[in-house]
């Protein structure tokens, strides 16, 4: 009797911890308390634990008084300088207010795992994607990808399945070269299943249910305890140096002030602090550094085309926002400008033959006076070229699009298509 009493003293408190936990993670109701104040800044925050959680999102997208807007991204997304979207569309109450889903790394693949979890967002809805042509690199750029990667979007994706579509084989194919997938053999098993074209079980259906109500339930305890203080640190300061009025004219003037003065210890246009820290030192490693980079062959247009895919069953109206890159810092690097247009070309056939017409090329706009903040990234005067593109496509609202996809930008040979002007012409 004593050692049966000595046993539970032992092991009786770690039993309890574990059932409390598990009847925590599995409760019918919601766990979370997120106010409009924690949304207004997890909109700016670049949270990962935002980005890859579903809680916060779906607050934010349900609430039709707020008006927020999936804004898909990288890291241009957090140069949050006075013309950024997210200011001006405070400052001047715009009809629409972003909610930046992205930083360094978060690629395609990233982005349509994150559309999973919040379809109801996307369904004739309207959205922004920003794309950078530095995602699409001859090697395999997912180095960020265990930075992003969530298991809570793995389940929602495969719980979004009812008919294996090649779409489904082709990120299960990614998804099975990345190795937090593959080190659970869980996970593992389900998605070698969906590549090999073999529908999921009742068993496996199951499974993921009690998965997705655990990994749902952290979500709610957890999404909102790492947010910046960007709100109040970088929003609200700049919407004090914004004029009054939403005027073009005063913008421009106001741009092309800041900018001069933020840009004034090097030859390139790139913001003063970016180059001391991070160009100068290096300065001369970096001439003529980036004479092959080639932007033209790349897994990257596969992952885009899931992106598109995803946007196109959802039926939602996106605006595709095509960056430049800082032309006088190419020239310096050696980047083939008629590689870099090229890429773009290929990048705009895959939208417009699929009928995604919605969109702003600034590719060829790299060289204008302010335009750039630093080496790849919009700043002052590209900002607010990117605002007189974004004011008309929400003023109409959401247009029900027409798309036609096309499975063969799925392929291989799409993505190591090189995109002369005859390839692009012909290409079905």
């Amino acid at each position: 009797m004593n050692k049966k009493r000595g046993l539970w003293w032992i092991f009786g408190p770690v039993i309890l911890a574990f059932v409390m936990v598990t009847v925590l993670l599995l409760v019918p109701f919601s766990l979370s308390q997120i106010s409009n104040k924690d949304i207004q800044e997890a909109s700016v925050s670049f949270s990962k634990n935002v980005f890859k959680g579903e809680t916060v999102k779906m607050q934010a997208f349900n609430d039709p008084d707020t008006h927020y807007v999936p804004f898909f991204g990288s890291s241009e997304l957090l140069r949050l300088d006075t013309m950024h979207p997210s200011m001006l569309a405070e400052k001047y109450d715009r009809n629409y207010r972003p909610f930046l889903l992205g930083q360094a790394g978060t690629e395609s693949l990233a982005h349509y795992l994150g559309m999973q979890e919040m379809t109801p967002a996307l369904h004739k809805k309207q959205a922004v994607f920003v794309i950078s042509q530095q995602w699409f690199t001859k090697r395999d750029t997912k180095w960020a990808f265990p930075e992003f990667y969530s298991p809570l979007q793995t389940v929602n994706w495969l719980r979004n399945i009812t008919k294996i579509t090649p779409t489904d084989r082709f990120i299960a194919r990614r998804l099975l070269q990345q190795k937090q997938v593959c080190d659970s053999d869980f996970y593992a098993n389900l998605i070698t299943k969906i590549k090999n074209n073999q529908p999921l079980s009742e068993t496996d259906q199951n499974m993921l249910i009690i998965r997705n109500r655990m990994l749902v339930r952290e979500d709610q305890l957890f999404s909102n305890i790492t947010l910046t203080n960007n709100w109040n640190k970088k929003v609200k300061p700049a919407l004090k140096r914004l004029p009054n009025a939403d005027n073009q004219s005063l913008l421009i003037k106001q741009a092309d002030k800041f900018a001069k003065k933020q840009t004034s210890n090097n030859p390139f246009g790139i913001k003063n602090s970016f180059f001391k820290q991070r160009v100068k030192p290096r300065l001369k490693r970096l001439a003529q550094s980036q004479t092959n980079f080639d932007y033209r062959q790349s897994e990257e247009y596969g992952d885009f085309q899931a992106v598109l895919q995803e946007f196109a069953k959802e039926h939602t109206d996106v605006l595709f926002i095509i960056q430049p890159v800082n032309q006088k810092w190419s020239k310096y690097t050696g980047l083939n400008t008629e590689m870099y247009y090229q890429s773009v070309n290929k990048v705009k056939k895959q939208l417009k033959s699929q009928g995604f017409n919605h969109i702003a090329d600034f590719s060829h706009d790299g060289g204008k006076k302010y335009f750039m903040q630093d080496t790849i990234h919009m700043g002052w005067r590209g900002w607010l070229a990117t605002d007189q593109a974004l004011k008309p496509f929400f003023a109409k609202g959401y247009q029900a699009p027409k798309y036609k996809i096309n499975n063969n930008y799925l392929s291989e040979k799409w993505q190591n298509l090189m995109p002369t002007t005859h390839n692009l012409a012909n290409f079905k």
